[in-house]
């Protein structure tokens, strides 16, 4: 048994992680919360004992301190959290897993190994659906697998930016400036929402477009599988493309304050509190679809290893199920043992199919197929190697 610090654990991942953890293992679970009513209405609600710490991650002081007599912390807060919810676990010397950044803090992150490693701390970045269970596959595939070639994950989610303010921010920052691939041995930048292919999903989803996002993955994955590319791209509906351009081109996502009836206010943050706050109709449907292909060869033969997961829930992002409890199995994990430093999924967790099998006793499926074809045939595309100046 481990203490557990969930931070943001009355938020809508962080409860999925935390309803886990208290169901299903024997952890000694606190939530780390600004919102101390919630984080007690929630542990009520299962049942379980109030174990609550007032806690303020913008305050180095206030992180600090909740983090004294806790084995392990799940951060559940937003993504610019992150890098100093790390670094504060590496101070006190505990583990951490979170939900996953974009490229640019998971490299900050993955700085840290060193210190890691001298504080004892297992650190595992990124555990939520993607990145987290896209780690995970690849990594199952190329286990599988004599060579590796590409890694290639595709994502189609349906729930709208108004699902909650955290959701506005993403998608934001999902849209805007430069995402990464990986291609011949080098990490290449390409303008995010660029590079739209066609790509079909398991059924009934069918073909969605996708476009390039700043997931981390071209940037852990080949610290660990020894391949050629990698690439993350996401789609989301057509409405929710022409929402979002229409508020980039407008300029909501920026952070540069305005007046207005003298009370400052950035239009990021405005539009993430405004929009945020109509949340979903209990009634609206939004499923959330992972399709990641692993190319390599078994013994002299191509072979392509493809794993389609798919997650639907009514009245509330399918995003949060899925990444919740992912983080939740990885915690549970990360308690029992690993490598000491700052590992992403595929380097954290030697026997990934635990995790698929973790996930299956929730209900939770991922359907593995194999496709054999001739030399060359699975072969994926070319990126282009022109570098975008950052």
């Amino acid at each position: 048994m481990s203490r557990i610090l969930v931070l943001g654990g009355s938020g809508e991942m962080g409860s999925v992680a935390v309803a886990d953890l208290v169901s299903r293992t024997d952890h000694e679970v606190t939530l780390g919360d600004i919102r101390d009513d919630a984080a007690r209405r929630l542990l009520g609600e299962l049942g379980a004992p109030e174990r609550v710490r007032h806690v303020d991650v913008d305050d180095p002081k206030s992180l600090s301190a909740a983090m004294k007599d806790t084995d392990l912390v799940l951060n559940a807060t937003y993504m610019r959290h992150n890098v100093p919810v790390t670094d504060a676990a590496i101070a006190a010397g505990v583990h951490m897993v979170d939900l996953g950044s974009y490229y640019e803090a998971t490299a900050e992150q993955l700085e840290r190994h060193e210190a890691a490693e001298r504080a004892g701390c297992r650190i595992v970045p990124g555990c939520g659906v993607a990145p987290g269970l896209t780690n995970v596959l690849a990594r199952l595939g190329a286990d599988e697998l004599d060579t590796v070639s590409s890694v290639r994950m595709y994502s189609y989610i349906t729930h709208p930016m108004w699902t909650s303010p955290g959701i506005v921010i993403t998608r934001f920052d999902a849209s805007s400036g430069t995402s990464v691939v990986y291609e011949a041995g080098e990490v290449i930048e390409r303008p995010s929402f660029g590079d739209e292919e066609v790509v079909r999903f398991q059924e009934p989803f069918g073909e969605q477009e996708v476009h390039l996002v700043p997931h981390p993955e071209p940037i852990t994955l080949p610290r660990y599988l020894d391949l050629d590319q990698v690439v993350f791209k996401v789609g989301y509906t057509a409405d929710e493309n022409a929402r979002i351009r229409a508020l980039l081109e407008l300029g909501f996502d920026r952070d540069e304050q305005f007046e207005v009836d003298g009370v400052s206010i950035s239009p990021r943050r405005f539009t993430a509190a405004y929009v945020g706050s109509r949340g979903i109709d209990t009634d609206t449907r939004s499923v959330n679809v992972k399709h990641v292909l692993v190319d390599g060869t078994r013994g002299d033969e191509p072979l392509r290893l493809v794993y389609d997961f798919a997650v639907e829930e009514a009245g509330a992002s399918a995003s949060s199920r899925i990444t919740g409890t992912v983080a939740a199995i990885a915690a549970d994990l990360v308690a029992a043992g690993g490598p000491v430093g700052v590992h992403p999924p595929e380097g954290a967790f030697d026997q990934p199919r635990v995790v698929l099998e973790r996930l299956a006793e929730r209900g939770l499926e991922v359907h593995e197929s194999a496709v054999a074809a001739a030399a060359g045939d699975v072969a994926p595309p070319p990126i282009s190697s022109t570098q975008i100046e950052s």
